[in-house]
C-alpha cells in the first residue's frame, strides 16, 4: 500500500510541477491567482511526498548501524508445523526434523527458524545442509551467518559479500592469521659511563682546597 502511494504522490508532484510551469509561462501577466494556487498544491503534494518516502530513504540510511538490532532478532510466530518440528527434533529425528524444515521453509521463507533447525538437522556434506546454509546466510544474524558460511566453504561455496555491512566485517576476521612472534635482537650490554671528573676552577665554598683563587 505504501508503495502505491508513493507512486500515485510522486506522479501527481511530477503533473502538478509540469501543470504549473506550462501555466506560468502561457500567463506571464501579474494580479493571477491561480498559478500561486498550483504552487500552493504543488507544496501539498512535496510534503505528502516526504511523509511517504521518508521512511524509505531513513531506513537506507540508518541500516549499516541499526541493521543488526532490527534484523538480526526476529520475533517467531509459531504454527503446528513448526511446533511438530520441535517435537520431532526433541526427540532426536533429525532426518524427519530436516525434511519437515524444508516444508516450513517454502510456506515461511522470510523467517529464519526452520532453516536454521534444518542446518543444525541436515546430514554433514549432504546437498539439504547446503541449501539450509544459502538461505540462513541471507539473513542478519551474525552466529547463523558464521555457520553457514563455514558450512558453504565445506561444500566449495564463497557466498560472500553479505548484504550487511557488519557481517561482512565480522566475516573478515576469520581470515585474519595470528602473526609470529618477532624475534628478539640481541642487543650488547652499554660500557660503564666514564668517572666525573671535578673542574677545579669551579669554586663550591671558600676554602675549598681544590679550588684555585682569581
Amino acid at each position: 500500500m505504501l508503495v502505491i502511494l508513493r507512486v500515485v504522490f510522486g506522479g501527481a508532484l511530477f503533473y502538478g510541477i509540469v501543470v504549473t510551469r506550462r501555466y506560468a509561462a502561457a500567463h506571464p501577466e501579474s494580479g493571477d491567482v491561480m498559478g500561486a494556487f498550483h504552487l500552493a498544491v504543488c507544496v501539498l503534494l512535496a510534503i505528502v511526498n516526504a511523509l511517504v518516502w521518508a521512511p524509505y530513504f531513513g531506513a537506507k540510511i540508518s541500516e549499516p548501524i541499526t541493521g543488526t538490532i532490527t534484523k538480526s532478532t526476529y520475533v517467531e510466530r509459531r504454527n503446528y508445523l513448526l511446533r511438530l518440528i520441535y517435537w520431532v527434533r526433541d526427540r532426536g529425528w533429525r532426518r524427519c526434523a530436516a525434511l519437515l524444515c524444508f516444508l516450513e521453509g517454502i510456506h515461511h521463507p522470510d523467517q529464519p527458524t526452520a532453516f536454521v533447525i534444518g542446518l543444525k538437522s541436515a546430514r554433514p556434506g549432504s546437498w539439504l545442509e547446503k541449501v539450509y546454509a544459502r538461505e540462513v546466510f541471507k539473513f542478519d544474524n551474525a552466529q547463523n551467518c558464521l555457520q553457514a558460511f563455514a558450512v558453504l566453504r565445506k561444500h566449495g561455496v564463497d557466498p560472500r559479500p553479505h548484504h550487511n555491512p557488519e557481517v561482512n566485517l565480522l566475516l573478515m576476521t576469520l581470515e585474519r592469521t595470528v602473526q609470529p612472534e618477532p624475534v628478539k635482537v640481541a642487543v650488547p650490554p652499554a660500557p660503564e659511563p666514564p668517572e666525573v671528573q671535578r673542574n677545579p676552577r669551579i669554586r663550591l665554598f671558600e676554602t675549598d682546597p681544590g679550588a684555585k683563587g682569581d
